[in-house]
């Protein structure tokens, strides 16, 4: 850091974007800030950005992603914490005990803390359940931190808007700013939904998640489309909301041997594999993945159909049933493989495997699925919603759907299954298009972000 002049400030740091001054992120700044239109007290706070506090009060990001109610906010959670840690931001992560043999904190790795936090019963507990016990959550929160000052932070990020209760009684409690990721937005769920997704109440959560919109100094949204989504939908001013893309971890997820993938998972090593990845439950849409599946084995004798993922929500173990006898009605049960969800180093094989990925959702606010195949050179055909929009180039990188019904998706599959050029040529799309999309440039951006609120005033609800 570079500090001088007497009528100006000049101060050099990696990576900062302030209203004094904009980098490129990454690269070394030299702002020069008149001391009489920047405040010289909250500048050198924010350049003392040390701590962060991240609520992931539903669910810990240590927990297999892929069933529960462990999703992609599992990975977010964890690689950001991670990458933020590498930059020299102590990151204390906040979630609910679930479980007496857990530790009390667990060091994951230098600057990486995982605290467990008594709220309510030990064991599962449906989120409906947990509302009840945020105050409770809250509280020991706040109690952990008195009881060890160090833990103290300099901004709240929470995560989900269960989180972002226990985050702005936080923000009020410890006087510092509370920045969101919401991950999904009950009015964005809300379209085109035929039946609730879970027994919570979709005014109460329209209702909480307004009044954490309204108190949060910053939303963080994974894309354009999601920022103009909570903008439009939350009426919340443009510039309240920054834009902070996920990552991939390519030193997982890249392409590979599809032979020598197969074998690894215990896949038939020759024939067209269709690929599904997600929690089982009618938002993901796989029966919409089966049901495609089966419009295409006819004119595909050698495809088959991989799933991997495990039931989630209240209707997650009907959902399972249902595909599992829509799959043996049509004697199909020798061609759909279904797999319990994987760790990240064993999922990057299934990805390699694969010749094609298909992610039915009814609304994702980024994708992570997509992005993850496209690492690994798979193309997708996917839902032309949310994230998933920016994460996959139609007719270049792999297809949106944008009527979604069976019969789009297996003409889109059937497409690239048919074509062996084509397909060649959305891999390499596919992999070109992941490779902007690195957990350490999330992280930078993420600083900035903390950075310039660490710099402004409080913002007040409302």
């Amino acid at each position: 850091m570079v500090i001088s002049g007497s009528a100006d400030l000049h101060i050099g740091f990696p990576g900062f974007i302030g209203e004094c001054g904009i980098s490129d992120l990454g690269a070394r700044v030299e702002l020069s800030v008149p001391k009489k239109d920047c405040a010289v007290g909250l500048l050198m706070k924010a350049i003392s950005m040390q701590r962060l506090a991240i609520i992931s009060y539903h669910t810990s990001p240590l927990v297999q992603p892929g069933t529960g109610d462990g999703g992609g906010m599992n990975v977010y959670v964890r690689q950001l914490a991670s990458a933020l840690a590498r930059l020299g931001i102590s990151c204390d992560v906040y979630t609910r005990a679930y479980s007496s043999s857990l530790s009390a904190s667990i060091k994951v790795e230098p600057g990486f803390v995982l605290h467990h936090i008594p709220a309510g019963p030990l064991g599962k507990v449906s989120k409906v359940e947990l509302l009840d016990h945020i105050d409770e959550f809250t509280e020991n929160v706040l109690e952990r931190i008195r009881m060890n000052p160090e833990q103290r932070p300099d901004v709240i990020h929470a995560n989900y808007w269960l989180s972002g209760i226990a985050g702005h009684t936080l923000k009020h409690t410890l006087e510092v700013p509370l920045v969101t990721t919401f991950h999904t937005l009950e009015k964005v769920k809300a379209r085109d939904r035929a039946i609730p997704d879970d027994d919570i109440s979709e005014e109460l959560r329209i209702e909480e998640e307004s009044k954490i919109i309204y108190c949060s100094d910053q939303v963080l949204a994974s894309c354009e489309v999601e920022a103009f989504e909570i903008s439009s939908l939350y009426n919340l001013d443009r510039s309240r909301i920054s834009i902070v893309p996920l990552g991939v971890d390519h030193a997982f997820f890249s392409p590979g041997d599809r032979g020598m993938a197969r074998t690894a998972v215990g896949l038939p090593t020759t024939g067209k594999m269709v690929l599904f990845v997600g929690r089982i439950q009618p938002l993901k849409g796989a029966d919409i993945a089966i049901e495609s599946f089966i419009k295409i084995s006819d004119r595909i004798p050698e495809a088959f159909l991989v799933m991997v993922g495990g039931p989630s929500g209240p209707f997650g173990a009907d959902e399972i049933s249902k595909i599992k006898r829509l799959v043996a009605k049509e004697r199909l049960t020798e061609r759909v493989y279904f797999f319990d969800p994987q760790p990240h180093e064993v999922l990057s094989s299934f990805y390699r495997a694969a010749d094609v990925g298909i992610v039915p959702s009814r609304t994702e606010s980024f994708g992570l699925v997509a992005l993850e195949a496209a690492a690994c050179g798979v193309p997708v055909v996917a839902s032309d919603v949310g994230g998933l929009k920016t994460l996959v180039v139609h007719g270049s990188s792999g297809y949106l759907v944008t009527k979604r019904t069976a019969e789009e998706f297996s003409r889109y599959l059937v497409k690239v299954l048919d074509d062996t050029a084509l397909t060649e040529s959305l891999k390499i799309a596919a992999n070109s298009l992941s490779a902007s999309y690195r957990w350490r440039d999330a992280a930078l951006r993420f600083q900035s972000v903390l950075m310039e609120l660490t710099a402004a005033e409080l913002l007040e609800c409302g």
